[in-house]
């Protein structure tokens, strides 16, 4: 029983795996961005990497093919913070024009955009959104050690960011577990491109770390993996309309239910391909995984053809 769950679920986590050639891409062109600003905001330094950090599913490991936006925080210097905060109506938005600016000096064919609290650069593969950002002094304020992002809608505001914290809550999680929390992560992204589930990537990833930390096959290996889906889609119900909190910052994400129904669908289906691996149908195990993630979970054609073997 349960000969094709390990097969099944190998396949597909290589198959969302990123190339080496596809991440060091990103990496060098965070790079150059990272190097243009340098110029503007540290005058007359030697270029640090210290002044950008890969931040979202690049620099937590989760990121995915097909690729998507490459998030990066540019830390601009703590002595522009007087000046910046001290700007007159929507300073956050000033900020976000003036890295633009400033940007465009090293991509002048790149149609760059300032929207929410980014500056969106549009590579022809895909786009690099870069939040300028202050990082507090390690000084014992309350506040040291998390950056302040420029929020530009109703007027303007700074948010607080702890990528740091984000990023030790899930490699934490995934030391204890052998890594689970970075697969079901990366699964869970395919089910929302897929599904065209309406949750923020973020709230998944909270909500993976929160279901791996107490799965009772957390310590278990991937031939666990169909029961981790199903699982999760159970767990995941229980915070229709509730609240989750990221690592790091005192703050809370409200969740609505737009998301509910996908998800009972999601788990209904994994309930029948759970059935369908432990009955080694692996033919119909695999047609319900890819109702739940799409075609990079590939359908069993070996399978089916064995068992057609069987039968006659």
């Amino acid at each position: 029983m349960w000969k094709y769950v390990i097969p099944h679920f190998e396949q597909f986590l290589a198959e969302l795996d990123l190339k080496p050639a596809e991440r060091l891409d990103a990496e060098g062109k965070a790079e150059r961005i990272a190097r243009s600003l340098f110029a503007k905001y540290y005058p007359n330094q030697v270029f640090t990497p210290a002044c950008y950090t890969i931040v979202g599913s690049y620099g937590k490991g989760t990121a995915t093919k097909p690729r998507t936006d490459l998030d990066m925080l540019f830390v601009l210097p703590w002595n522009e913070w007087g000046r910046i905060d001290a700007l007159a109506g929507n300073k956050q938005s000033q900020l976000l024009q003036e890295v633009k600016r400033a940007l465009f000096a090293t991509f002048p064919s790149t149609a760059l955009a300032a929207d929410g609290p980014v500056v969106i650069a549009p590579f022809q593969t895909y786009n690099v959104d870069i939040a300028p950002a202050f990082l507090f002094p390690n000084d014992g304020a309350a506040c040291a050690g998390q950056y302040y992002i420029a929020h530009t809608p109703n007027g303007g505001s700074w948010r607080l960011s702890n990528p740091v914290a984000e990023y030790k809550w899930l490699q934490q999680t995934d030391a204890a577990t052998s890594g689970k929390v970075t697969h079901l992560i990366k699964m869970l992204k395919a089910w929302k491109r897929e599904c065209n589930v309406d949750i923020k990537s973020v709230c998944l990833e909270i909500l993976a770390n929160l279901f791996v930390s107490q799965w009772e096959h957390r310590n278990q290996t991937i031939f666990y993996y169909d029961w981790m889906i199903r699982d999760f889609f159970a767990f995941m119900m229980r915070y229709a309309n509730g609240q989750l909190k990221p690592a790091g910052i005192d703050e809370w994400i409200q969740l609505d239910d737009n998301w509910q129904a996908k998800a009972q669908t999601a788990y209904n289906r994994s309930v029948k391909a759970c059935e369908s691996e432990r009955t080694d149908n692996g033919f119909a195990a695999s047609q319900e995984w890819q109702r739940i993630f799409g075609s990079q979970f590939h359908i069993d054609w070996v399978a089916s053809f064995l068992a057609a073997s069987i039968g006659a």
